[in-house]
Parts: C-alpha cells; sequence; structure tokens
C-alpha cells in the first residue's frame, strides 16, 4: 500500500454540490463512480514521478496543486476549466517530450515518490508512460464532456 492519486469524472452540478458541502455522506461517494465506460483516472502511485517530469519539461500541469481542497481528507475538486486547460496541454505533449527529463538518479536523489526509479529503470520508465498516456485520455474524455474531476490523493 501506499499514497495514490486518482481522478473520478463529476458533472458540473456534482461539482458545485461537492464544494458547498460539509457532510460526505458515504453513499455520495459511491455515487460518483462512472459508468459510463470511460477512461480510468486511477494514477497509482505514479502520480509524483509524473508531477517530477511535468515540473522538468516545465508543461505548466501541476497535479498536487490544481484541484481546489474540499472538506473531506484528502479530496480536490478540479473545476471544468481546469481539466479543459490540462487536457489541452497534455494532448500538445505526447510522453516522448516530458521523458526526456527520465532521470533515475536524480529522481531518486530528489525523493521522488515511490523511490523505484534507479532500482527499475526502464521498467519504472513504462509505468510512467502507461500512466501518462491514461492521465491524458481521461482529461481529453473529461473536457470533451465539460466534466470537472474529484480529485482522491491518499
Amino acid at each position: 500500500m501506499g499514497l495514490t492519486m486518482s481522478f473520478t469524472r463529476v458533472s458540473a452540478e456534482e461539482l458545485a454540490r461537492l464544494t458547498t458541502t460539509t457532510e460526505w455522506p458515504d453513499d455520495f461517494l459511491d455515487g460518483l463512480v462512472v459508468q459510463d465506460g470511460g477512461p480510468s483516472g486511477y494514477l497509482d502511485k505514479a502520480w509524483a514521478g509524473l508531477g517530477y517530469l511535468l515540473t522538468q519539461a516545465d508543461l505548466g500541469i501541476d497535479l498536487v496543486d490544481t484541484g481546489r481542497p474540499l472538506d473531506h481528507e484528502n479530496y480536490f475538486a478540479w473545476s471544468p476549466d481546469d481539466v479543459s486547460a490540462t487536457a489541452k496541454v497534455l494532448s500538445r505533449f505526447p510522453f516522448d517530450e516530458p521523458a526526456l527529463f527520465y532521470d533515475p538518479a536524480a529522481m531518486d536523489a530528489a525523493g521522488v515518490y515511490p523511490n523505484i526509479w534507479v532500482r527499475d529503470g526502464e521498467s519504472a520508465l513504462h509505468y510512467l508512460r502507461h500512466h501518462y498516456d491514461g492521465l491524458e485520455q481521461v482529461f481529453r474524455y473529461a473536457a470533451a464532456r465539460g466534466s470537472g474531476f474529484l480529485q482522491h490523493f491518499g
């Protein structure tokens, strides 16, 4: 187990409700699971490695600090505008561009979670590629539908 990150697509109405409620009934959270067959927003533990590459490539995407903190621990709201802007950037930069900044030794030295970069080398790069592609797909899918995200980190 460890720190994972995921994005769940929500409608603008659900997002408005999420940002104004102080009570989070479990059934409301369970009801947010998207049933339309869209791509998964689950990043597993790749979020920090992706964040490192995005920062080093100076793409202007911050996976950790973009969402608005919600009253429920470890949940953040991404507005449809945030989703759309991020989708546009991700669509302009295939993984090969941020991958130029993949430096396992520097990532381990910087303490980039989960500290597998030297140990796993090319396999870790493949892991990041897989999750970057998924990230691009889920953002593109949500942006095309005018959706926001409920981001969970923990």
